[in-house]
């Protein structure tokens, strides 16, 4: 059975079917944002290369031109709901949420009223309550993305991290982090501190400075250990070094020796 019918802000298809094994059903993009949601069944989606399970009463939300693929993973009975739609379709106070164009799984407790539209054989009558329905719906979504922020920060974070790891011997700016993150150098610096406990700034030095104690350890001469880590001037070097190891950069290998 498979059925659509158009809202002033939005186009369902209500699609329900019996699979005997693994299916391809979709392979697309869409101008627009699209809605999949499961009320009976197992699907995977397969979103620019990333995967997502979809069961029973899970939905989500996937970003216009995002590339993406629908699978049925095993046999059975399969009832799934697609809704494209643009943001202005909700209210001004849920569009901003949009910005953030990223596919996210939830669970839904709304999914159950749309089996009200299932089961009607009057659709028109139903226009405004799908509509209500959706605007709930996307609350759910936003709530999900919010209680699921840690995720989000971690990622970023590592991304914070690895690049910072991958240039200790550069000059590395809060402008260079901010712009390879595609966030502001304050969200960058409010992150890092709530996570690390330590500005950015400090962090870079302590690494640095580590990986100088190291070079100098494995016996690269304290100027060479300096200029390898981005310092060009060696007495800014000596000066942070004995700051933050409160011993000479010549003391270091004799330290260890002892």
């Amino acid at each position: 059975m498979k059925y659509s019918f158009r809202t002033d802000n939005f186009l369902f298809e209500f699609i329900e079917s019996q699979i005997d094994n693994n299916v391809l059903w979709e392979s697309h993009c869409h101008p627009q944002y699209e809605l999949i949601a499961v009320f009976e069944g197992d699907i995977s989606i397969m979103i620019e290369g990333r995967s997502y399970s979809l069961n029973a009463n899970n939905a989500i939300v996937i970003p216009p031109l995002s590339y993406h693929t629908v699978t049925a993973n095993k046999r059975g009975k399969y009832k799934r709901m697609m809704a494209l739609f643009d943001p202005p379709a909700f209210p001004e106070v849920l569009q901003k949420y949009f910005i953030n164009d990223r596919a996210t799984v939830f669970y839904s407790y709304q999914l159950k009223d749309f089996e009200k539209i299932l089961a009607s054989e009057d659709a028109e009558f139903y226009k405004p309550f799908a509509e209500s329905i959706m605007v709930r719906i996307m609350y759910e979504c936003i709530e999900s993305r919010a209680s699921n922020s840690s995720e989000d920060i971690n990622d970023v974070l590592n991304q914070i991290i690895s690049y910072i790891d991958g240039h200790l011997c550069e000059k590395i700016t809060l402008d260079d982090i901010a712009l390879h993150t595609a966030r502001s150098k304050s969200s960058v610096c409010h992150l890092f501190c709530e996570q690390m406990k330590i500005s950015p700034k400090q962090y870079i030095l302590q690494k640095k400075l580590a990986l100088a104690g190291k070079l100098i350890h494995d016996g690269v001469p304290p100027t060479i250990a300096a200029m390898r880590i981005g310092y060009d001037n060696y007495s800014d070097f000596y000066r942070m070094y004995v700051k933050h190891f409160k011993k000479m950069p010549s003391q270091y290998k004799i330290h260890q020796m002892h």
